[in-house]
């Protein structure tokens, strides 16, 4: 159970808040960015991804939900995943709240069409990002024990700083900057994989590391295959980095990121093959099928990304592809995650005084799965409607992926307030 896990770690779990916050925002974002995906259908279907408006959505999904996500993971998570909380839970607030910030303002700029605004909101993420890789960096510095989720969260350290310095150059660019036609889409692609390769993805393999088996109750898996992945994922996005180095250095880092995608795939699938509990909860199934997207992006990569511009659609749908996969991993942890967070500090501490709920029982199974279909669905929906060029069906795809990710916020919030009767 992970009760066993975070209460092992002791005075180093951090006050609900901490994570509750990064959680909250991130689920906003979630349903704002489904709902910012039914306005700019119509550039979608055409394949217009480059649209400040269409950029300013992905980035709800990219900076509001995913990343915020991740950030609120590892505060609650770190004590189970290196036996050690964050160095500075007030510095984790201040990066928060430039996080939000740099969300808002970004966002707001470039569908506003206002470069100053962007340029406050890419400071503020840089901000919140180089704050929050030191602190995360100072916790891992005091961890004995290194294995590979310490790896893994050394990695993602690293490249929370890199990311940032892309994102900067490209919002110094936007209006007569160096960079225009393949040159600009080669620095967009380098600066979007640095972040999925070496923020996101090793980010996902660490703790996913720990946090699978528990929730799987999966014991006695190989551990090599993730061990790979993280070495190949960080190689990867390391040689997408450099400044320096054309189409091979291109190739063989794609290479090496799409390998380590597939051996964090194999140790995903090794850790379901092992689960002791053979009913999936909504939250693994959300999980399972943001894996399967996540196997049909690598399967796009190579064709979509050697195409590049000739070929809008194609790539549209690619990234379409490899987001959706990322939210449906991230929403099926929400699941997962909150629940527990609330059963630990609310109900926990009650334990063998009074009859207190399962965290299973703190919402209703049987929405979380209808729930999950409409996620599922509607990206699906989403990448096929790209991919043929139907804006309605793109249209009716996000409405879908928008009821689906209010559904989840409501089941959540619902989960936040519940209490002892």
């Amino acid at each position: 159970m992970p009760v066993v896990g975070v209460a092992a770690a002791g005075a180093d779990v951090p006050a609900p808040a901490l994570p509750g916050e990064h959680f909250a925002a991130a689920l906003v974002s979630f349903v704002l960015g489904a709902l910012g995906l039914a306005l700019v259908a119509s550039d979608l279907a055409r394949g217009l991804f480059f649209l400040p408006r269409v950029v300013a959505v992905v980035h709800l999904f990219t900076l509001g939900w995913i990343v915020t996500s991740i950030f609120g993971a590892l505060c609650q998570f770190l004590p189970v995943a290196v036996g050690r909380g964050l160095r500075w839970a007030w510095a984790a607030h201040v990066s928060f709240a430039a996080h939000v910030v740099g969300v808002g303002c970004f966002v707001a700029g470039m569908a506003s069409g206002r470069p100053a605004l962007v340029l406050v909101g890419s400071a503020g993420l840089a901000a919140a990002f180089v704050g929050f890789a030191v602190n995360l960096a100072a916790t891992l510095a005091g961890v004995r024990e290194r294995g590979l989720t310490w790896w893994a969260l050394c990695g993602a350290a690293i490249f929370l700083v890199v990311t940032p310095a892309y994102g900067v150059v490209l919002a110094l660019n936007l209006d007569g900057g160096q960079l225009v036609g393949a040159s600009r889409f080669t620095v967009v692609a380098a600066h979007a994989h640095v972040a999925i390769v070496g923020v996101v993805l090793l980010v996902m393999v660490g703790v996913a590391h720990r946090l699978l088996p528990m929730f799987l109750l999966s014991h006695g898996a190989s551990e090599r295959a993730g061990a790979a992945a993280v070495a190949l994922l960080f190689s990867g996005a390391a040689l997408l980095a450099l400044p320096v180095g054309g189409g091979v250095t291109h190739a063989v880092a794609g290479a090496l990121a799409a390998a380590g995608v597939v051996a964090f795939l194999i140790q995903a699938a090794t850790f379901f093959r092992h689960r002791r509990r053979k009913a999936i909860d909504p939250g693994m199934r959300l999980a399972a099928a943001g894996l399967i997207g996540l196997a049909a992006a690598v399967a796009l990569a190579p064709l979509a990304l050697s195409r590049g511009l000739s070929d809008f659609g194609l790539l549209s749908t690619y990234f379409a592809v490899l987001l959706g996969a990322l939210s449906l991993f991230v929403a099926g942890h929400h699941y997962k995650i909150i629940p527990f967070l609330v059963w630990y500090h609310r109900f926990g501490p009650l334990v063998g005084t009074r009859k207190v709920p399962r965290i299973a029982e703190l919402y209703s199974e049987r929405v979380a799965h209808v729930d999950g279909a409409l996620l599922a669905l509607g990206w699906l929906g989403l990448c096929v409607g790209i991919y043929t060029g139907q804006a309605e069906v793109v249209r009716g795809a996000a409405v879908a992926l928008a009821l689906g990710a209010a559904v989840e916020a409501i089941v959540l919030a619902r989960v936040a307030r519940r209490r002892i009767a």
